[in-house]
């Protein structure tokens, strides 16, 4: 049975990571089709290490049950 999220925080945390990891996917598949060294791939790497912290942190805040809000 799936369980219901918890609070209006615990939605948004779930909302945060879900897009998080969706968008650090396509990222990683577009680095398939990025040639290294170009600025391109240099921004691709800045907005991975971004997303990765975004997943983490949202990650941490989910499973730690923090409710800011």
């Amino acid at each position: 049975m799936i369980r219901r999220p918890r609070s209006l925080s615990h939605q948004l945390w779930i909302t945060m990571f879900a897009l998080s990891a969706a968008m650090l996917a396509l990222l990683g598949w577009s680095f398939l089709y990025l040639d290294p060294g170009t600025p391109s791939y240099v921004i691709a790497q800045f907005t991975a290490i971004v997303l990765v912290a975004m997943v983490v942190g949202t990650g941490v805040a989910l499973f730690s049950g923090w409710t800011p809000f």
